[in-house]
């Protein structure tokens, strides 16, 4: 499943999902070649992994708040996988890929 996420409500509900079981925080371009490449790697991942999304350039302030939440500095294209609420992978760029996310996705919580 991908969500897109829009506000800081948005931000907080992905970060509480997290205490249930992994999920994916993926920050993109709309623009970059990069990004599209990343993106369509969470795409394929969205069946077994739930990818909350965002695109930078709609929300300067909302891709910072990702950064201050995780403790996870901004990067694009990003993926932060979070478990309890705190960042136990990140990817950029060439790291994203499918089979990285679905792995991630079997991370016990807890």
């Amino acid at each position: 499943m991908i969500t897109v996420l829009h506000s800081s409500a948005d931000l907080d509900a992905a970060i509480a999902k997290s205490h249930e079981h992994p999920i994916v925080l993926f920050k993109h371009s709309a623009t970059c070649p990069f990004s599209a490449r990343a993106q369509e790697q969470a795409a394929l991942a969205k069946h077994d992994v739930e990818v909350y999304t965002h695109v930078v350039q709609y929300s300067k302030e909302l891709s910072q708040e990702i950064a201050e939440k995780t403790g996870v500095e901004h990067q694009s294209p990003q993926a932060i996988v979070l478990d309890k609420g705190e960042a136990v992978w990140t990817g950029w760029r060439g790291e994203i890929t499918k089979d990285k996310l679905r792995e991630l996705a079997e991370l016990p919580v807890g």
